[in-house]
């Protein structure tokens, strides 16, 4: 992926503040979207609440870093869509369908009713998020999710992490890594689980050069995953 001169210039501390900072930001926005879907308790719409406030909180966040940094948004890989985005998006699907499949396995092998544990957990999580949404608000949501995660974890994350360490899979895995960890909420099937979509998604946004095929194929992958486990 091309990379913009300006994003040649900070030191290794400075990135490292740069991508500690970005961690803060989402645990800030975790944070204030658990705050309002406490003062909207019993609310059919608490979830979408929660949704766009988390979004919007990061979105906005990210954006004052990027202005302070001097970096424009196709610097981090948001440029124009094209056709060949959507069969791209497919290939990352069936990636990460193969990669679950395997890690499910090993799990399965090793820990019997861990991931049966795993999928209940899910599933209460899915019905409080989506539980009565008709598929379509589901699917605007999650499309929603997937732009603003992507912008932080495949955009900036991924980026950064590119300048602080040489190579492909370093800064790949590393702002994997941060990407699963900031789903710590769903234990250490869902932060594994994560970092490896994560892996994916990170190492088809370097190829392509283009953020759009891992947003399609995030926002599907949540979809559908939300739809089948609110019916568990």
């Amino acid at each position: 992926m091309r990379i913009n001169q300006r994003l040649l210039k900070p030191r290794p501390l400075a990135l490292i503040g740069e991508l500690m900072l970005a961690v803060a930001l989402v645990l800030a926005a975790g944070l204030l979207a658990a705050l309002v879907g406490q003062q909207l308790a019993g609310e059919n719409v608490m979830a979408l609440h929660i949704i766009v406030v988390q979004g919007l909180v990061i979105l906005a966040g990210l954006q004052a870093i990027l202005r302070w940094r001097g970096i424009r948004w196709p610097d981090l890989g948001l440029v124009r869509p094209v056709a060949q985005d959507v069969p791209r998006a497919l290939i990352i699907l069936l990636a990460v369908f193969a990669g679950n499949g395997l890690f499910a396995g090993l799990v399965m092998l090793a820990s019997p009713g861990t991931l049966e544990q795993h999928h209940a957990r899910l599933g209460e999580v899915a019905g409080f998020l989506v539980g009565g949404l008709p598929f379509l608000a589901i699917a605007a949501a999650m499309l929603f999710v997937a732009v603003y995660e992507e912008l932080l974890a495949r955009g900036f994350l991924l980026q950064r992490s590119r300048l602080l360490i040489a190579g492909i899979w370093g800064p790949v895995l590393l702002s994997s890594l941060l990407f699963g960890l900031g789903h710590g909420y769903q234990g250490w099937i869902g932060i594994a689980q994560t970092a490896l979509v994560g892996i994916i998604l990170a190492r088809a946004t370097l190829y392509w050069g283009t953020l759009w095929p891992a947003i399609i194929a995030h926002a599907v992958l949540n979809t559908v995953a939300l739809s089948i486990l609110q019916t568990l």
